[in-house]
């Protein structure tokens, strides 16, 4: 208990402890806000797993949905049906790369452009 206490007191534990809880505290904040879910509605372990596994499911599910589309969705389920998966695998890949270079371009442009209209006082 005492080495890993002495552990957790280094900068690169507290450095992976932030990085961490940066990562993980964002799908729990947007549940609460987009969701409207603050509390469980059931008692017991096995109630309480179940009742988290459907709000996870449909946070993830809603994060796909935003990620590939509907029209996408439909052609996944189409694949998994027929049981071709390789080629809309590659197509939802595609999809999304081109997706982050637009946002990438979007983001560099509406920088540059927000930099112009700044005037700076030396």
């Amino acid at each position: 208990m005492e080495e890993h206490s002495i552990k957790m007191q280094t900068q690169e534990s507290k450095d992976i402890i932030k990085k961490r809880g940066s990562i993980v505290e964002h799908p729990f904040g947007t549940i609460k806000r987009s969701l409207g879910w603050d509390h469980f509605l059931v008692r017991g372990k096995e109630k309480v797993s179940g009742e988290n596994a459907l709000i996870m499911f449909s946070y993830n599910f809603k994060r796909l949905l935003n990620l590939i589309g509907i029209s996408l969705f439909q052609k996944l389920i189409i694949a998994v049906r027929n049981g071709n998966t390789k080629a809309i695998k590659e197509e939802i890949a595609q999809y999304i790369a081109s997706s982050l270079q637009n946002w990438l371009y979007f983001f560099v442009i509406s920088t540059h452009s927000h930099f112009r209209n700044v005037k700076f006082a030396y």
